[in-house]
């Protein structure tokens, strides 16, 4: 295959993971207890995992605008709405910083185990959470700390410690089961991973 037609390809390739992106992030799964799961960084660990860091960053920015619309036509819950109204610029920083960075990491992940692949597309798998989720906790506690705090006394737990609601009541159980159904899917991004390049050869 010719560099021009690579290049196309890989062009083709990221447009199609862009569009899964936009529709995976309106599916979310509902989980016992209240809980949601979203596997929309899927195609941001494949896309970072077949063509690098810059990729990664752009798939992921492509999640962070989605997620900033989202917010901005409060669609995204309560708190998301609150922050908007508190400080929209920074809310869309941060949504889209934490997409950019999940996508960027998971892509440097990848390329630094190159060597043993599947290692890189597990580790990959699992930094693009812990980036993402980090960076709207770093948000939380610092620039939106008192609407977090408001947000809690809406939902009855106004008592509740600062970290201990960030950490454990908004982001705890579903980051840990969005990290761990990434780590379950690793093998699938794998397969997925291989047969895209089999189509670049």
């Amino acid at each position: 295959m010719s560099t021009i037609q690579q290049k196309t390809l890989r062009l083709v390739q990221l447009a199609l993971l862009a569009a899964i992106i936009v529709v995976l992030q309106q599916i979310v799964i509902p989980l016992p207890g209240g809980l949601t799961l979203s596997l929309v960084l899927v195609p941001i660990v494949v896309g970072a995992v077949l063509y690098g860091p810059s990729a990664g960053a752009v798939l992921g920015g492509v999640f962070g605008v989605v997620v900033t619309v989202l917010v901005m036509t409060a669609r995204a819950g309560d708190l998301s709405t609150m922050m908007w109204v508190a400080n929209p610029l920074v809310t869309a920083l941060i949504c889209v910083t934490k997409g950019v960075a999940a996508g960027w990491a998971a892509g440097l992940v990848a390329k630094a185990f190159k060597k043993h692949a599947f290692v890189g597309i597990i580790l990959a798998a699992a930094v693009a959470p812990i980036v993402n989720t980090g960076i709207f906790l770093l948000g939380m506690l610092t620039v939106f700390r008192n609407v977090m705090m408001t947000f809690a006394e809406n939902i009855g737990m106004g008592g509740t410690g600062v970290i201990y609601f960030a950490v454990v009541v908004l982001v705890g159980i579903n980051f840990i089961v969005e990290f761990a159904a990434n780590l379950i899917l690793s093998p699938t991004i794998a397969a997925i991973v291989k047969a895209i390049r089999k189509t670049a050869q």
